[in-house]
C-alpha cells in the first residue's frame, strides 16, 4: 500500500491547471474543507465553523488594519454515503501571488462529496465544488472582477492515516492577469498513546506549474481530549503571500462546541506617519511586528449515527 501511495503522490506532481489562490486557503488549520471539497461530511456530523481574523487587535494611529471573516458548513447525507456543504469568506485585504497574480477577497462555493468504502477500515472520498469569486483589479480600470470557479479533490483514509490531493478553485474563464492555480497534497497521521493523549502531524504541499512548490508542516498535541496546542509552519500563502508561523490552541466545550485561537508570530504591520508627526519633513513608513489574531468557533450536531460522541482531533 505504501508503494501505491508514493506512486500517486509523484504522479500528481505532473498535473497542472490555471487560476488563482483564494484567501480562504490560508485558514485550513481550522477549516480543512477549504483545501479539499472531499472533506465535506467526512466527520459524520453536522458542522458549522466561523473564523474571525484581525490585525492589529487594537487599532493604532498611522497603522494599517485588516479584518476577515470565514464561514463553513458541511453535513453527511444518505447514511454518510454523501457529504454536502458550502464555504464563504470576506476579506478586506488581498495579497499578491508570484508573478503578479492576485488572491481573491470575496467568495462563495457549494460542495458535494461521495464516500466509497474500500473495506478493512479504508475509505475513499471524492468531492467537487462550484463557486463564484471576486478579485481586486490592480493596475487596470475597474475595482473588481467576478468569475466562476470549480474545484475537485480526493481523500484516502485508513485508520489514523490520511492522504489527500485537490485543486480547490480553477477559473471558468480567461483572465489576462491570472497566475497558475495551486494544487495541494496533504499527508497526515494521528499518533495515539495509551494515556489518552494524541499528536496530529502532517504536511501540505502546494505546487504551481512554472512557479514554485511550497511545503507546510504542522503538529497539534491533544492533552486528554481537553486541550489542543498546535504549531503550523505555512509557506503556502498567508498575509500578503508571506510565510507564517501560527501557534494555536483549541478547547472543546462539551460535545457540541469547540473554540480556538491562533496567532501568526511572523506577521508584520505597516505604519505611516505624516510629516511633522514623525519628526521629519516627509512622511515616514515603517514595519512593526503585528500578526493576525484568529478566533474560531465550531458547533456540531449529531445526525443520528452516534459519531458526535467520537472525538475529532
Amino acid at each position: 500500500m505504501s508503494k501505491r501511495i508514493l506512486f500517486i503522490y509523484v504522479f500528481l506532481l505532473g498535473f497542472s491547471a490555471t487560476a488563482q489562490q483564494e484567501a480562504i486557503r490560508m485558514v485550513y488549520p481550522f477549516i480543512p474543507m477549504a483545501l479539499n471539497p472531499a472533506e465535506a461530511g467526512a466527520n459524520g456530523v453536522i458542522s458549522v465553523t466561523g473564523i474571525f481574523r484581525k490585525k492589529p487587535l487594537i487599532q493604532q494611529f498611522g497603522m494599517s488594519s485588516s479584518s476577515q471573516q470565514y464561514f463553513s458548513f458541511d453535513k453527511p447525507v444518505k447514511n454518510d454515503a454523501w457529504g454536502m456543504g458550502f464555504l464563504a469568506y470576506n476579506t478586506d485585504q488581498a495579497y499578491a501571488m508570484p508573478l503578479g497574480g492576485i488572491a481573491s477577497n470575496l467568495g462563495l462555493a457549494g460542495i458535494l462529496a461521495k464516500a466509497i468504502s474500500l473495506g478493512r477500515g479504508r475509505d475513499l472520498r471524492v468531492g467537487g465544488q462550484i463557486g463564484i469569486n471576486q478579485y481586486p483589479v490592480i493596475g487596470r480600470s475597474g475595482t473588481s472582477e467576478l468569475t466562476g470557479s470549480y474545484g475537485w479533490g480526493f481523500l484516502y483514509k485508513q485508520d489514523e492515516f490520511t492522504l489527500a490531493f485537490s485543486q480547490p478553485a480553477a477559473q471558468m474563464q480567461e483572465m489576462n492577469w491570472r497566475s497558475s492555480s495551486p494544487m495541494y497534497i496533504k499527508g497526515q497521521y494521528i499518533f495515539k498513546t495509551k494515556s489518552g493523549n494524541a499528536i496530529k502531524s502532517g504536511s501540505i504541499v502546494r505546487f504551481i506549474q512554472g512557479l514554485d512548490t511550497q511545503i507546510d508542516l504542522y503538529s497539534v498535541f491533544w492533552w486528554q481530549e481537553r486541550l489542543g496546542f498546535g504549531l503550523w509552519w505555512q509557506n503556502t500563502g498567508s498575509e500578503l503571500g508571506n510565510p507564517a508561523l501560527i501557534g494555536s490552541i483549541e478547547v472543546p466545550l462539551g460535545k457540541n462546541f469547540k473554540v480556538g485561537y491562533g496567532y501568526d508570530f511572523l506577521g508584520e504591520n505597516v505604519s505611516t506617519l505624516p510629516a511633522g508627526i514623525s519628526g521629519s519633513a516627509n512622511a515616514t513608513t515603517s514595519t512593526t511586528a503585528s500578526g493576525f489574531h484568529q478566533i474560531f468557533l465550531r458547533y456540531e450536531l449529531d445526525t443520528g449515527n452516534g459519531k458526535l460522541a467520537e472525538f475529532r482531533h
